[in-house]
């Protein structure tokens, strides 16, 4: 779980707002899904062409994605250790480059490339100190010329106060590179193999890969909730592969992955991998629909002429799960009773879904029925679907009523038709 707004929140948060999921996003990147998750985890960073990629698809520049181009108003005041008025870099600055440079050219092997694509970080850090001494002498000349130019030398100081932040950025992103070469791991996988939606849990494969291993290694898989939570499993391992199947944990909307390998008494712990929206509503098939209605004020007598139905894997799925109905039925319920008074199998939607992956019927006038409703009565008609792993949902397709006075009434159903109800739930 993020604490701070980092590259990998941004990463997230970009994500979401474009309605990707992990995978989607690394179909569109051709990259995997579990480098998708690592960027978000913070524990690798994205190469540039990656950063490009990214900053189209959410709409925002590289800069913004980074977190390294705040929003400011010419009145803001400069950021702490801009540029002297003079145009010339501050000597804290000079240490800075000097600093990062020194430091990232000792922790790599001599041939060692940046993960910034082809580009050798210390020709990527020289192009920085020339844009640097570009922008100190166009700001030393501007603040000669006349008043007339007040508005460039304003754009040219917002430019140089965001490169230093860029400097401030780098040095933090390569701390990130340095832990992560120093990993304990060489490799890690980790997979929803399975859910149990009455009992809220799912059930993860996950394998790692260390670097160094004994034949007394052991090791232990922690899985950590967004709430602080954790959950172990101790892993088998043979040949430098530790594994544990069946790692059963309650769903979450953060689920953070760790291996600790014990050897001699003494432990390393490495990250594996954290799993975003392992939710209920990720692992249950999308239900929408309407019936065709008329009724009598006087009578009060409800009539149902058509049904429009239909059921697809989720809208968005957290994971290649997939899910079947083997059962659909249109059920009445009155009175939050929770045995339904009448049962309509839909018996064309399990075959439809069969053929196609999806059921899509609209229109369907063999499906009409009718009720009367007396005083104080509410009526609910909706879609019972039960699917292949024994899970039963149901989605509300209408709710008549009529008051005290017997005053028919028409009530509004909620949406998305995804939040959960189960007969006996109020509804109005």
């Amino acid at each position: 779980m993020h604490e701070q707004n980092t590259l990998g929140r941004r990463i997230q948060e970009g994500r979401r707002a474009a309605g990707l999921s992990q995978e989607a996003l690394g179909e569109q990147l051709n990259v995997s899904r579990q480098a998708v998750s690592k960027w978000e985890a913070d524990a690798a960073i994205p190469e540039l062409e990656n950063l490009i990629a990214m900053s189209r698809l959410f709409g925002v520049s590289i800069g913004q994605l980074l977190g390294v181009e705040p929003e400011q108003t010419p009145e803001s005041a400069p950021e702490e250790g801009a540029a002297k008025e003079d145009g010339e870099l501050t000597e804290a600055q000079l240490r800075m480059v000097q600093e990062i440079t020194d430091r990232y050219l000792a922790a790599q092997p001599e041939r060692r490339r940046s993960p910034w694509g082809k580009w050798d970080v210390r020709i990527l850090f020289a192009l920085c100190g020339v844009m640097l001494a570009l922008l100190a002498g166009l700001s030393h000349r501007v603040s000669q010329l006349d008043d007339r130019y007040t508005g460039l030398q304003q754009s040219i100081g917002s430019i140089t106060s965001s490169v230093n932040s860029q400097i401030s950025s780098l040095t933090g992103q390569m701390s990130i590179i340095l832990e992560e070469n120093n990993s304990i791991l060489a490799n890690s996988q980790v997979a929803v193999t399975d859910f149990d939606l009455r009992a809220e849990t799912v059930t993860l494969s996950a394998a790692a890969f260390p670097k160094e291993w004994t034949d007394t290694t052991t090791a232990l898989f922690t899985a950590t909730l967004s709430d602080g939570r954790q959950f172990t499993a101790e892993a088998a391992g043979s040949g430098g592969a530790f594994t544990a199947e069946g790692f059963t944990v309650p769903m979450d909307s953060s689920i953070q992955l760790s291996v600790a390998l014990t050897d001699g008494g003494a432990s390393r712990t490495g990250s594996l991998e954290t799993l975003y929206d392992c939710l209920p509503e990720c692992f249950q098939l999308a239900v929408d629909g309407s019936i065709g209605v008329t009724w009598s004020k006087t009578s009060r007598h409800v009539s149902l002429t058509g049904l429009n139905l239909y059921i697809a894997q989720s809208s968005n799925p957290a994971y290649p799960l997939t899910l079947s109905p083997t059962a659909v039925d249109l059920c009445l319920y009155r009175n939050r009773e929770t045995v339904p008074e009448q049962v309509i199998p839909v018996l064309e939607a399990v075959p439809l879904f069969q053929q196609a992956g999806y059921t899509d019927m609209t229109n369907f006038v063999d499906y009409q029925t009718g009720y009367d409703l007396a005083p104080g009565d509410t009526v609910v008609t909706a879609v019972r679907v039960t699917d292949d792993h024994d899970t039963t949902t149901w989605t509300i397709l209408d709710i008549h009523g009529a008051d005290e006075k017997g005053t028919f009434e028409i009530y509004p159903v909620s949406f998305p038709r995804l939040s959960p109800w189960t007969p006996g739930d109020p509804v109005t």
